[in-house]
């Protein structure tokens, strides 16, 4: 099956779903079944690598026929973005909890970042992302997909962000999260799971958290 014709394919089965054309018994069972299928996909990519990030490879480690597979993700762009999908949300669920506990929007933030940075030391963490980051430099799909889901973190950031100093440009505030989040996100060679500094988080969060507020607070951000 071709790729043109695999979306097609998923198209007309969302239209159906949008008519009511589905028992919900169904759909609730597959949605369970696409859950697994993407444990199974970030399980294998943490486990064995981007370059065996294949459809019929996933499949078998998910224990589902190909055709089966590609009923939920056509292609593997689709489910490299449902994979990504899967991670942001987990994370922004957290930082909804940060929110409703109506911080000071200081202390939003620091709560924010400390969450982020110390996912850091987490293998999933570790193992995940940078994987990722390595199929983009050869898939530019892959990176646009990534730049959407980090996109979603910066929004939040943002908020928190603009909420600490109004007088703050949308341009500056775009500016920091993007500083905020790459500087967090670098670190994750150093201090992530079994990396040779990992025992230096603690000071490296309370210094990135020091320069990020000053920055934040003093408003030395280019336009």
């Amino acid at each position: 099956m071709t790729e043109a014709a695999a979306r097609g394919q998923a198209r007309a089965r969302r239209a159906g779903d949008a008519a009511g054309s589905v028992d919900p018994g169904t759909y609730a069972k597959g949605k369970i079944r696409a859950s697994g299928i993407l444990d199974s996909a970030i399980a294998l990519l943490i486990d064995h690598g981007y370059h065996n990030l294949s459809m019929r490879k996933v499949a078998g480690h998910a224990g589902v026929r190909l055709g089966n597979l590609q009923h939920y993700y056509p292609t593997r762009d689709d489910l490299v973005k449902a994979m990504l999908d899967r991670m942001i949300e987990g994370y922004l669920a957290r930082f909804e909890k940060i929110r409703r506990r109506d911080d000071e929007p200081e202390l939003e933030f620091r709560a924010i970042v400390e969450s982020v940075m110390l996912d850091l030391g987490k293998r999933r963490t570790t193992v995940f992302f940078p994987e990722l980051w390595s199929l983009s430099n050869h898939e530019p799909h892959v990176t646009q997909y990534m730049d959407q889901m980090y996109g979603k973190y910066r929004q939040v950031l943002g908020g928190a962000i603009a909420r600490m100093n109004p007088a703050l440009s949308p341009t500056q505030v775009h500016r920091l999260a993007l500083f905020v989040s790459a500087s967090v996100e670098g670190h994750t060679v150093f201090i992530g799971y079994r990396k040779p500094w990992a025992r230096e988080t603690a000071p490296l969060l309370d210094m990135a958290l020091q320069a990020f507020v000053w920055l934040i607070r003093s408003g030395r951000v280019p336009e």
